[in-house]
């Protein structure tokens, strides 16, 4: 049953454990919305589950929400999968298996096409010699607005990542620390490469570094991330954690050679 995002809000409420108030939003993100009912009740009896389409730009949309764990899950997941499909066309999922079941997915003509992974250990020593024509600042040297948007929409190629929201380049936003984190500039001033981190309890938390697909042939995404980890030595930090979505083989293979081991991780399967 398609109703409008807004109308998801009490099934997501339901699905994350969390209140409507810090789920709004999801809802407000959301292009359309579905819930499945179950089959022997009318609408307004048991919801079975709950998705919005969220827009990817390159990637169609990802299904926001699932399905309830239970007997019906699985039936319900491809169900409010399918009607998405159908809706906006290309649709992808994070499945762990607790909202949306992999398995299934991928028989029902899903493919895995990335992945959200969380890596940890200790900040690495490694040394990248950074590229001609680039030169890194400390994003809180760079306070144009539009120039931190060209570094941060370097991320929305990439599975898993959605349009850059303004409010992205404030000071503070997502809680990174613009002093630590760094910005890629090229000749032109452009915004070229991004790597965010915060500090939290302790520790070094960062978001696996942007890098415009121009420059991903060289060595920028590694002199973005040993620079980041140069400044969380000397703040004294020994040890990080690094979110990564969509990152290649090559990309993860570097940094497990860093040191770093996977803690977590969410296939993304997408339709098509």
């Amino acid at each position: 049953m398609q109703v409008p995002p807004v109308g998801l809000l009490p099934a997501l409420a339901q699905l994350y454990g969390a209140p409507e108030t810090e789920l709004a939003w999801m809802a407000e993100v959301c292009t359309s919305g579905f819930l499945a009912w179950a089959e022997d009740l009318p609408a307004g009896g048991e919801v079975l589950g709950a998705v919005g389409t969220r827009p990817s730009p390159h990637h169609g949309a990802e299904l926001v929400g699932g399905a309830f764990p239970g007997p019906a899950q699985v039936v319900a997941a491809l169900s409010l999968a399918q009607a998405a499909r159908e809706e906006v066309g290309r649709v992808y999922a994070f499945a762990d298996g607790t909202l949306f079941p992999p398995a299934e997915l991928l028989a029902a003509g899903f493919r895995e096409v990335g992945a959200y992974r969380r890596l940890a250990g200790r900040v690495p020593y490694r040394h990248h010699d950074l590229p001609g024509g680039v030169q890194l600042r400390p994003l809180a040297d760079v306070p144009d607005q539009e120039v931190r948007l060209q570094a941060l929409r370097t991320y929305e190629d990439r599975i898993g990542h959605h349009a850059v929201n303004p409010q992205a380049a404030l000071d503070g936003a997502g809680g990174f620390d613009s002093h630590l984190s760094l910005i890629a500039l090229d000749s032109q001033g452009r915004g070229v490469g991004i790597c965010r981190v915060a500090l939290e309890g302790g520790e070094g938390r960062l978001d696996s570094p942007g890098v415009h697909p121009d420059w991903r042939h060289t060595a920028l995404r590694g002199a973005l991330l040993g620079g980041v980890n140069a400044r969380l030595r000397h703040q004294g930090v020994t040890r990080l954690s690094v979110d990564s979505w969509g990152d290649t083989p090559a990309e993860l293979a570097h940094d497990l050679k860093l040191g770093l081991h996977v803690t977590d991780e969410t296939p993304i399967l997408a339709s098509g």
